[in-house]
């Protein structure tokens, strides 16, 4: 009998829809000229504070979004890559290689956007953090900022959208519905996470703190 499990709290979920939001922000305000960087380090410290929270979400957040529980012992990969387990999963929540994504996106974004906030254009911004670096680290900051971490990020974006497609219509495993609702169908009986109003105001209390620090702190400007 099939059952429908939720799998990922609101808070998860919003976290997803925001990051890429602001991800999309990055990269069109990159693009638009000097007078836009401000709002482009803005962004980038906004999405600084959603990584932070997702880490901390990781630890307190839902049953499937806890890091413990994602599947990440090489031998779950290795098995996970055959082909009768890739086109059967047996995985209600991340999958081995939706871990390891999940975990190296949180990483890039997280070093993308501490190393912005390590920049320098000579121009009109200068990151926050520049006042604790010198001048060595500060250029090594900008050079991956703009010629490392941003290219990565497309790679793994453009390898983040095929996996869904792939998964949607080769393997009708349709992840984006199951994003948007929470829910998941699975013959067997697993954990739900729980998603309920005091959960959803710790994740909200945390995620404000997260902000109010973080843009205290390291005003951009």
């Amino acid at each position: 009998m099939t059952n429908l499990i939720k799998i990922w709290d609101l808070p998860t979920r919003l976290f997803h829809g925001a990051l890429v939001f602001l991800i999309a922000g990055a990269f069109i305000t990159v693009n638009l000229g000097d007078d836009w960087m401000v709002l482009h380090g803005q962004i980038g410290l906004s999405t600084l504070a959603l990584i932070i929270f997702r880490v901390c979400w990781g630890i307190f957040g839902g049953h499937w979004s806890q890091f413990k529980n994602f599947a990440l012992h090489p031998r779950q990969v290795i098995s996970y890559l055959k082909v009768s387990s890739f086109t059967q999963s047996s995985y209600v929540g991340h999958n081995p290689l939706g871990s390891w994504s999940a975990l190296l996106m949180i990483f890039s974004l997280a070093l993308q956007a501490l190393s912005g906030l390590c920049s320098d254009d000579q121009i009109l911004f200068k990151g926050p953090l520049t006042l604790y670096l010198n001048e060595s680290q500060i250029e090594w900051a900008s050079f991956y900022h703009s010629e490392v971490g941003q290219p990565l990020l497309i790679a793994l974006i453009a390898t983040h959208v095929f996996a869904v497609l792939f998964y949607k219509y080769k393997l009708q495993h349709d992840l984006i519905k199951s994003m948007l609702s929470g829910y998941k169908s699975s013959d067997s009986v697993v954990s739900a996470s729980i998603d309920n109003l005091k959960s959803r105001l710790l994740a909200l209390g945390c995620f404000s703190l997260i902000v109010f620090l973080l843009f205290y702190f390291l005003p951009v400007q």
